[in-house]
């Protein structure tokens, strides 16, 4: 019974933290790579939460996710988005992370790893796709009173896409050779 307390104390301990290290990754925003859609944020806030789908499951990576948001949310303000950046940051993060875990933890390999990579990649194409043809009309609709026709839709679909096909890809190169490392280093410390 001690050990299992321990454990979970253990755990509760490092989402915490990660989920503190996450928030302040997100609040340095890195510069936009694509000028024409600078308003689209890229950081490096999901790999705390990366880590923590890796070492104790999706579960805790998502609560990361979350807790990285509402701390952004409170500390920021609603701001002109109305929540709706931290909205899609939210779906596209967890798009990405989950699916890593999941084929990760499954393989557990150097092969593991670059199938996570590219399903993590591929997941948060289709999901980010999915997600913004869905909210983007109603923020548009409701918060900013604009009807959103077909083709201002697909080009603001485009840009997201554009967005969270370069944070995929910035994820992968930099979480890949992290987790490799990390992991077989404080293997022994996290259960």
């Amino acid at each position: 019974m001690k050990k299992k307390t321990k454990n979970n104390l253990q755990k509760l301990v490092v989402t915490a933290m990660l989920s503190a290290v996450s928030f302040v990754l997100f609040l340095y925003e890195l510069p936009p790579l694509v000028p024409a859609i600078s308003h689209l944020k890229l950081d490096l806030s999901d790999i705390p939460a990366l880590f923590a789908c890796v070492a104790y499951g999706p579960w805790t990576g998502v609560v990361i996710e979350f807790i990285k948001n509402l701390l952004e949310l409170i500390f920021k303000g609603v701001g002109t988005q109305m929540g709706f950046g931290n909205l899609m940051n939210f779906i596209v993060g967890c798009a990405y992370i989950v699916p890593f875990a999941l084929v990760y933890r499954k393989m557990k390999s150097t092969k593991g790893i670059l199938l996570a990579s590219a399903a993590g990649l591929l997941s948060i194409l289709v999901v980010g796709v999915g997600a913004n043809y869905l909210v983007t009309p109603l923020f548009f609709k409701f918060f900013l009173k604009i009807d959103l026709d077909s083709t201002t839709l697909w080009a603001a679909i485009g840009a997201a896409t554009l967005t969270n096909l370069i944070k995929g890809v910035m994820l992968s190169v930099v979480s890949v050779p992290l987790i490799r490392v990390l992991l077989e280093r404080l293997r022994r410390y996290i259960r």
